[in-house]
């Protein structure tokens, strides 16, 4: 029989949406399988306000920091602060649970005066992520430093797929320490699915009838490669409209690149969609094109393949475990080819064949299969003794 677990849970919520977007914050604990429905939670929040909110099973106290970029330093004061607030509250968990390895010698030394399980929720590729961004080289560092010392103080490691139990076992990891969950967007949506419809955003955007839609959803980052999609883009001619759903600190570069390539009249960035938007979008997309330089999983790859749409993506390795190779469930494009390499997977994604139809239904398959593992947080082997 599950049991109802009380979670102690370290994150960060720089926008605050514990109070003014608790329902974003409720999609994300369903998506990671973490029982929202049925267990209670404790947040300790690094966050740009203070408050402390003790209301029904979901709790808070938000502590404001301007450190965010100062990992180490963070880290280090978690340490102090996390025992502190437990027993400030006269707090019990069950579970300790942190998505950064850095927070696990807090959640040790909690769990050393207070008892309960550490579970490390790895839901991408931290040392690989960190080389993308401004000082890749430090903060790439400082991963690998976390990984290597501090795994050890986790009981479990509660990940996303195949792609990241190697990551995890790479470091060190034993297998028998690791669960593989599904990520829940798309059956935790389903109503929204089902409502989605064509023409929706064809209409909003007022984009023309004899125009493809690309469309990409990820956050403005480097990471995620988007001045080369920028550029490819361009290349493809004036019968094609961009879309890029997601929000992040490259907007004004990637606005400025659109203007010096002619093609900002034909690239819209509609910011941050509600899961409840997000899937006409998909209904409306020709294409989904993602050409990150890392993925854990490119989970936003399932979500379209579900919807039937035809994918292009990088070699990143979350996203060619989803993909498989060039053809099978979607389209590889690889970091050297041509913008001719590039329009030709476009067109072939774009023209009905049935060699692509083939790819589509194989697609649907595989993300169907990945919705069978009904793994939650509470089926942890740690929870069961």
């Amino acid at each position: 029989m599950i049991r109802t677990l009380s979670i102690f849970m370290i994150n960060y919520d720089w926008r605050d949406i514990f109070r003014t977007s608790f329902v974003e914050l409720k999609d994300k604990l369903e998506r990671d399988q973490l029982n929202p429905s049925m267990n209670d939670f404790f947040f300790f929040s690094w966050a740009n306000v203070s408050y402390v909110s003790l209301e029904g099973r979901f709790k808070t106290i938000h502590k404001k920091t301007r450190l965010y970029s100062l990992k180490p330093v963070l880290d280090l004061l978690t340490l102090i602060s996390v025992p502190f607030t437990v027993k400030r509250f006269k707090l019990k968990p069950d579970a300790w649970m942190t998505y950064d390895f850095g927070m696990l010698p807090a959640l040790w030394l909690a769990k050393l005066i207070f008892g309960g399980k550490i579970v490390l929720c790895v839901s991408n590729q931290p040392r690989v992520y960190s080389q993308t961004r401004r000082f890749g080289a430090i903060k790439g560092f400082y991963s690998w430093a976390t990984e290597k010392l501090w795994w050890r103080l986790a009981d479990h490691f509660f990940t996303i797929n195949e792609n990241m139990k190697t990551y995890l076992k790479n470091i060190g990891i034993p297998e028998k320490y690791i669960t593989v969950f599904y990520v829940n967007t798309i059956d935790r949506d389903l109503e929204f699915i089902t409502k989605a419809k064509k023409g929706v955003i064809r209409t909003k955007h007022a984009i023309a009838p004899n125009q493809k839609v690309i469309l990409t959803v990820a956050r403005l980052e480097s990471e995620k490669n988007y001045p080369k999609l920028l550029e490819l883009f361009a290349g493809l001619g004036s019968g094609y409209v961009l879309i890029a759903l997601g929000r992040g600190s490259l907007l004004e570069p990637l606005n400025r690149q659109a203007k010096s390539l002619g093609i900002q009249d034909r690239l819209i960035f509609p910011g941050f969609i509600h899961r409840d938007e997000i899937w006409n979008y998909y209904a409306d997309a020709d294409l989904f094109v993602l050409l990150s330089k890392a993925e854990a999983l490119g989970l936003v790859f399932w979500e379209a393949m579900h919807m039937d749409v035809p994918v292009i993506g990088s070699e990143a390795d979350g996203i060619v475990e989803t993909i498989g190779n060039d053809g099978d469930r979607g389209r590889i494009w690889h970091d050297g080819d041509s913008q001719a390499g590039f329009s030709e997977r476009v067109k072939f994604c774009l023209t009905p064949s049935q060699e692509r139809d083939a790819m589509l239904k194989r697609a649907k398959v595989f993300v169907d299969k990945q919705r069978t593992n009904k793994i939650t947080f509470n089926d942890l082997p740690i929870f069961s003794k």
